[in-house]
C-alpha cells in the first residue's frame, strides 16, 4: 500500500502547516496551524480545510506554535472528535496560545465593528471562539518523548527536536514505510532548550526550509551584537526594542542577558521589561518541564535562581504597567509581542520611539513577507502603525543568531542522518527551499522536492 502526503499548509509558504498522512490504513493529519502573514495570505484561513476532517484518525501535533496548531479549533468546530496527540508540554504551550488566539480574536472583531459602523456586516466574525478552544483541549492525549505508541496499527514516536520547549519530530513505522516528519527543527547552540536529537532511519522525509539559504552565526556572536546595540543606545539617550515571539525568542534572550549581566557586561542602569503577558506566562511554564531544559538553565534553577531574571527585569502584566513604560525615555530595553510587529503592546513602543534617532529597533525572528517587521529590516523610510504614518529614524538591526530554526548546515545534518530518504520540503518561501534542495543533491546526494498546496504526493 502506498503512502501519501498532501500538504494543505506550509507548502510554498512558512506559514499554516497542515499535512495529511496516509499510511497503510491510517489517515493522520500532522499539525493544523494558523496562517499567518499579510492579508492575502491571512485570508487562507477562511478557506475550506481541503480534507474531510471526520476521514482523520488521529491529529499528531508537532509543537505548540500557532502556525502550527492555530487551526485546530476549526478542525474540531467542523467535526473532528478524534484523538489529538501530542507531548505533554506542547499541551500546555497550546493551551495558552489557542486561549490566547480567540481572546485576540474576539476582541480584534468588537474593534472592527466599533470602526466600521454601519459596514459592520462586511466584517468576517472569529474563526473560532474560547469554547471551541476549550473543545480542543479535551481531545488532546498527551505522550511521553521516546514513548511509542500506535494508531490504526502504525507505530508513532515523538522524539526531541529542539525548537521550543515541547518540540518533536515524529517517526511514523508502516507495514512498508518509515516516515519522518521534521516538525520544526532547533538550531545547535547553548539554547534554553537542549540540541535537536538526530532522526531515525527513514525512506520518506518532510523536511521545514525555513532557513535553507542561510548559516546563522553563533549564539555568542549575537548576543555580543546586542550587548553592543545595548551600550551603544544608553549611551545615545534612547531605549532598545525587541520585537519577540512569546515563546523560545523571549526565554532565549532573557536568558543571554542574564548570563551577560552575571559577567558584568550590561549597562549597570539598565532597565529591562518583559511586557508581554503571553511572554510571562510562558516564561513560567518553564519551570514546570526542568528535565527539557538545557544544562545552562537547569543550574540557575538547581541554585534557587531564575534563569531569566534578575533585580533590573520587570514582568509586566497589566495594562497600567505596560502604560507606565512610556515614562522611561531612556535607558530601557523592552522585550513584548508580536515578534513581527503585526500586532500587540510592540506597536505602541514603536510608536513612542521608532521617530527617535538615539533609539533602536532589534528583530531576533524571522519577519514574513508583508508585515510591519519585513518593512523596517528591509529598510522603510517611513511606515504606518495603526492608520498612522511614522518616520523611521531609530537605527533598525536584525540579528538571526537567537533564531529558534536550524539554518542550511543544521536542516542538511538532520536530513542526512536518516540515511536516504525520499525528501518533501515543506514550510519555507519557494526560493528558499529550491536554495536547500540543490544543497542537499550537492552535498548529500539527496533527492529532495518541494511541496506544491494540495498536491498529493505518493511513495
Amino acid at each position: 500500500m502506498p503512502l501519501r502526503i498532501t500538504s494543505y499548509g506550509a507548502a510554498g509558504m512558512v506559514t499554516g502547516s497542515a499535512h495529511l498522512v496516509e499510511l497503510d490504513n491510517a489517515k493522520l493529519l500532522i499539525d493544523c496551524g494558523l496562517f499567518q502573514g499579510p492579508p492575502d495570505v491571512r485570508d487562507l484561513n477562511q478557506e475550506p480545510l481541503g480534507f474531510d476532517p471526520d476521514e482523520v484518525d488521529a491529529v499528531l501535533l508537532t509543537h505548540g506554535h500557532t502556525d502550527h496548531v492555530g487551526r485546530m479549533p476549526l478542525l474540531v468546530q467542523q467535526g473532528y472528535d478524534g484523538p489529538i496527540y501530542t507531548t505533554r508540554a506542547t499541551r500546555d504551550v497550546a493551551r495558552l496560545i489557542l486561549v490566547d488566539g480567540a481572546r485576540i480574536q474576539a476582541e480584534d472583531y468588537r474593534r472592527r465593528r466599533r470602526r466600521a459602523g454601519d459596514d459592520e456586516g462586511d466584517i468576517p466574525p472569529p474563526l473560532y471562539t474560547e469554547q471551541d478552544v476549550y473543545e480542543t483541549l479535551d481531545l488532546i492525549v498527551p505522550i511521553r518523548m521516546d514513548e511509542m505508541f500506535k494508531v490504526m496499527g502504525v507505530e508513532v514516536t515523538f522524539r526531541h527536536v529542539g525548537h521550543i520547549l515541547g518540540s518533536a519530530y515524529i517517526a511514523l513505522k508502516g507495514q512498508n514505510h518509515r516516515l519522518v516528519a521534521s516538525g520544526d527543527i532547533g538550531h545547535w547552540g547553548p539554547h534554553v532548550v537542549p540540541d535537536p536529537q538526530l532522526p531515525d532511519e527513514a525512506d520518506v522525509m518532510l523536511l521545514e526550509s525555513t532557513y535553507g539559504d542561510t548559516i546563522h552565526p553563533p549564539m555568542s556572536e549575537a548576543t555580543a551584537s546586542l550587548i553592543d546595540i545595548i551600550h551603544r543606545t544608553v549611551r545615545a539617550g534612547g531605549n532598545v526594542l525587541i520585537p519577540s515571539f512569546a515563546l523560545e525568542r523571549t526565554q532565549d534572550v532573557l536568558h543571554q542577558l542574564r548570563i551577560a549581566n552575571d559577567q558584568r557586561r550590561l549597562p549597570n542602569d539598565i532597565k529591562v521589561f518583559l511586557d508581554s503577558p503571553l511572554g510571562i506566562r510562558f516564561t513560567q511554564l518553564y519551570r514546570r518541564y526542568p528535565e527539557q531544559l538545557s544544562d545552562t538553565v537547569q543550574n540557575y534553577l538547581r541554585q534557587g535562581e531564575s534563569p531569566f531574571r534578575w533585580g533590573n527585569v520587570h514582568f509586566t502584566i497589566a495594562s497600567r504597567d505596560s502604560y507606565a513604560i512610556n515614562d522611561q525615555n531612556k535607558g530601557a530595553v523592552i522585550m513584548a509581542g508580536s515578534g513581527m510587529a503585526t500586532g500587540g503592546r510592540i506597536l505602541r513602543h514603536l510608536k513612542e520611539n521608532l521617530e527617535r534617532e538615539e533609539s533602536a529597533v532589534v528583530f531576533v525572528g524571522y519577519q514574513a513577507e508583508g508585515t510591519l517587521g519585513r518593512q523596517l529590516v528591509e529598510g522603510a523610510d517611513e511606515v504606518e502603525i495603526d492608520g498612522e504614518p511614522f518616520k523611521v529614524r531609530a537605527e533598525i538591526h536584525e540579528i538571526d543568531g537567537f533564531s529558534a530554526h536550524a539554518d542550511q548546515r543544521g536542516l542538511s545534518k538532520w536530513a542526512a542522518a536518516a540515511g536516504n530518504p525520499q525528501i518533501q520540503l515543506i514550510h519555507g518561501e519557494p526560493e528558499v527551499a529550491a536554495v536547500l534542495q540543490a544543497y542537499l543533491q550537492e552535498n548529500h546526494g539527496l533527492t529532495a522536492v518541494v511541496s506544491d498546496l494540495a498536491k498529493a504526493y505518493d511513495f
